[in-house]
């Protein structure tokens, strides 16, 4: 079954892991974004382009492949090969920011939303997509096939840089419905709620959560989710938008501060800290009954249901949303997350190839055998009118409730270090990873963040 790339290199964190200096050595001038296919839209051109994706498991894999085979037998002259980069360390894109540097680019290539897409675009590496076949300007007509929420994180001045490729990703609690019964407890609604469980569990040697936090953006969660919780979508979106101290509001203070009490009152397994959540050690720690849940995106489903289908289909495994903050601002529908994962086009690509490259990815990624695929696969895809393909899945009775969280958020945050892009977000999580261990203080963490402020 489907292995979300997150799970092996951590997809969604790609921003974090950049360095710096990768960043500042990528960005070169370059022809202006854009200058591309519309000339020749009419005159429907055959060419030859090359897909990069990330291993996401032999299903996804194989219908990325089909769907090139079957385009190709009907365009005549077209070729779209497939090129899929295992999924470990960070093979995908040390491979990606090399080859973006030159002229022989992959034409469209496995991304991110936020502010990693937003450095591509900054540097003239990737560029808008237009109507295949079209020569206006403006929103290209197949947008109108995704859910709309799909679309804000890839889309810059009023153009769109990704299509959507996967299930939509808020991150959820999954748990062990057999733990929570065993010492009579039900799953936490609110966060007083979730930390008297921890106490109830740390006296019994279990812990709560399991979390593999080595890799330090496993631990971001918690903080996305106690601060907006606390203080509603603004915390974020102030810190987003660069405004000079904006680390300093009170909902992050009060965010470290619980994420520290969690740590000592043992909420999580020991060793946390020097666990990858990669090798599926925590997923077992949960349907094995050591830890009664943990929080992760819901790509974790997939990669349980290949793991241990059993702990699945047999209803043991429950999900739910983060819990509520008494007199927080934050609205408890809110979301965190990855919308989904997405495939860009680069720039330094041919008029030819920019449009084989559109008409392959709008008419494949948004059709409803695609969707139907990644709902065999435990995906919620955001193609739109999947509902019904939900509804007739056997994974229906966790799906269609993502689904439904998914529909009624009236916020879902793009996951911090994607938002921010990697010279802000790579300090977060590293120093973020200090609060975990108890060796850096919220006020600490704040006004080392606060460093990277530069508005007004």
């Amino acid at each position: 079954m489907i292995r979300e790339s997150l799970s092996r290199i951590g997809s969604r964190r790609f921003g974090s892991v950049l360095a710096a200096f990768a960043v500042a050595a990528f960005i070169v001038a370059v022809p202006a974004i854009g200058a591309s296919s519309a000339s020749v839209h009419s005159t429907a051109p055959t060419a030859s382009i090359n897909v990069w994706m990330v291993d996401n498991g032999a299903n996804v894999n194989n219908l990325w492949t089909q769907q090139a085979t079957s385009f190709d037998a009907a365009h005549p002259g077209d070729h779209v090969n497939v090129s899929i980069t295992p999924s470990s360390s960070n093979t995908y894109q040390v491979k990606l920011l090399s080859a973006l540097g030159t002229n022989n680019p992959p034409a469209l290539f496995f991304s991110w939303g936020g502010g990693t897409l937003q450095q591509f675009i900054q540097a003239g590496k990737a560029q808008p997509f237009a109507d295949a076949g079209m020569t206006d300007a403006g929103s290209p007509s197949w947008t109108k096939d995704f859910l709309s929420s799909s679309l804000g994180p890839v889309t810059f001045n009023k153009k769109v840089y990704g299509i959507p490729i996967l299930g939509t990703q808020p991150v959820l609690f999954f748990y062990n419905k057999t733990v929570l019964a065993k010492y009579h407890l039900a799953f936490p609604q609110t966060v007083p709620e979730m930390l008297s469980d921890v106490k109830i569990l740390a006296a019994h040697n279990t812990a709560l959560i399991g979390l593999g936090n080595v890799d330090n953006w496993e631990g971001l969660m918690y903080l996305e989710y106690f601060a907006d919780r606390e203080g509603g979508p603004s915390v974020f979106l102030n810190i987003q938008a660069n405004k000079k101290n904006a680390w300093s509001n009170p909902a992050i203070v009060s965010a470290l501060k619980d994420i520290q009490t969690l740590v000592k009152d043992n909420a999580f397994q020991t060793g946390y800290d020097s666990i990858s959540w990669g090798t599926g050690f925590v997923d077992a720690l949960v349907y094995q009954g050591v830890a009664a849940m943990e929080l992760m995106g819901d790509w974790d489903l997939g990669i349980m249901l290949s793991d241990n289908a059993t702990f699945v289909h047999s209803g043991q495994l429950g999900i739910g949303a983060f819990p509520t903050v008494p007199g927080g601002k934050g609205n408890a529908n809110d979301l965190e997350g990855n919308t989904t994962n997405y495939v860009a086009m680069a720039t330094k690509i041919t008029s030819a190839q920019t449009y084989v490259a559109e008409q392959f990815a709008a008419s494949v990624f948004s059709s409803k055998a695609y969707a139907a695929a990644e709902v065999k696969d435990g995906l919620v895809p955001m193609v739109a009118g999947s509902a019904s393909l939900l509804n007739a899945s056997p994974l229906k009775k966790y799906l269609v409730p993502v689904y439904n969280m998914v529909a009624k958020a009236p916020y879902f945050q793009y996951s911090w270090d994607q938002a921010l892009g990697p010279v802000k977000a790579t300090p977060m999580v590293t120093n973020l990873g200090k609060v975990f261990d108890l060796t850096e203080t919220p006020a600490q963490f704040v006004k080392i963040m606060n460093g990277y402020q530069t508005g007004s």
